[in-house]
């Protein structure tokens, strides 16, 4: 069985990956005492709930314009649930996991940390490129791409300055 997605399949899986990426940093703001670290983990998971915003308001807009949805199809569970792609991301993994924060780690280790995640997530995204079913859902898949990137870029240069 072939399994492609479509932009608005695209966008949920996004959508998905985004909001675990942000309860992920809420939760482990918690394990910090010190205000600027927590700050920083507040302000990651704020810039993922954007990103659920904006990935939620471009597939309404999609489904306006070409009245596509996702797929519903009871012998592809994959196809039929974008979580479980989502849940391939290093936000599916459990908080228990070896690598898990500890509430020591430095602000250079933190941006260190949530560079290395972004990472992850352009290398997942380029993945799914192989299962993008039209130009226009790699062309989404791209555009997700460049917004990870130009967050990589960003906390890169919070990096230089900490």
């Amino acid at each position: 069985m072939d399994t492609k997605f479509n932009v608005f399949e695209v966008l949920q899986i996004a959508e998905q990956i985004e909001n675990k990426g942000a309860r992920y940093y809420l939760k482990t703001a918690q394990l910090f005492a010190d205000p600027e670290i927590r700050d920083i983990h507040y302000r990651l998971a704020n810039w993922k709930a954007k990103h659920v915003k904006i990935w939620a308001r471009m597939r309404k807009r999609f489904s306006e314009k070409t009245g596509e949805f996702g797929t519903f199809d009871p012998d592809n569970y994959v196809l039929s649930n974008p979580e479980v792609m989502a849940g391939l991301t290093w936000f599916g993994t459990k908080q228990d996991a070896p690598g898990r924060l500890t509430g020591k780690e430095t602000k250079r280790q933190i941006l260190r940390d949530a560079v290395r995640r972004a990472n992850e997530a352009i290398i997942f995204y380029q993945g799914l490129k192989d299962f993008a079913r039209d130009p226009s859902t790699q062309e989404i898949l791209d555009k997700v791409i460049r917004e990870e990137a130009r967050q990589i870029r960003l906390l890169n240069e919070e990096m230089t300055k900490a």
